[in-house]
């Protein structure tokens, strides 16, 4: 067995790990490794380097206000992530320049043939939109394409590993 595989399969041995689902968001200010599988959602990271904070969302939809009913959870809406996540930052007394940003996800998963934005498109300019409202930079983006990620953020160090899987191809 070649010697990377093992250090790939053992890199997060020693750090308590959570997946996080569609329409989840997640908060620590402890060392943890969250992992999720992106397709046309987006995750956005946050991270602050001096209080060793991050957080990490899996948005599902661009915006809450064209469809979002009141027994809905709101977290599956990027604009409404971004917001909650940008409120707990606020409550750390954390500023958006203290804050690292990286945005994955967005593929175009599906054959589309219509006139306009494919959800991906869409969530990709959400995200962005969003993000630049409350003046936060963007460090590090993969996004796009047309393929499936698994994403890995820690909330210790604020690094996110992507790996990238092909799209599946039917027979």
């Amino acid at each position: 067995m070649p010697l990377q595989y093992t250090l790939r399969n053992n890199m997060f041995d020693d750090v308590s790990s959570r997946y996080l689902l569609p329409g989840e968001i997640h908060f620590d200010d402890q060392p943890i490794m969250v992992n999720t599988v992106l397709g046309s959602c987006i995750s956005v990271t946050m991270f602050n380097k001096e209080q060793h904070i991050g957080m990490i969302c899996h948005g599902m939809m661009p915006s809450s206000k064209e469809t979002f009913k009141q027994d809905e959870n709101c977290m599956k809406y990027l604009d409404c992530c971004i917001l909650h996540m940008h409120d707990k930052f606020t409550s750390y007394n954390v500023k958006p320049r203290e804050v690292e940003v990286k945005v994955f996800g967005g593929s175009d998963m599906f054959a589309y043939a219509g006139v306009g934005d494919t959800i991906g498109q869409k969530n990709i300019s959400s995200a962005i939109s969003n993000l630049a409202n409350l003046k936060y930079d963007i460090i590090a983006k993969d996004i796009g394409g047309q393929f499936t990620r698994k994403l890995y953020f820690s909330t210790e160090t604020g690094i996110v590993y992507v790996r990238k899987i092909s799209r599946l191809q039917g027979v």
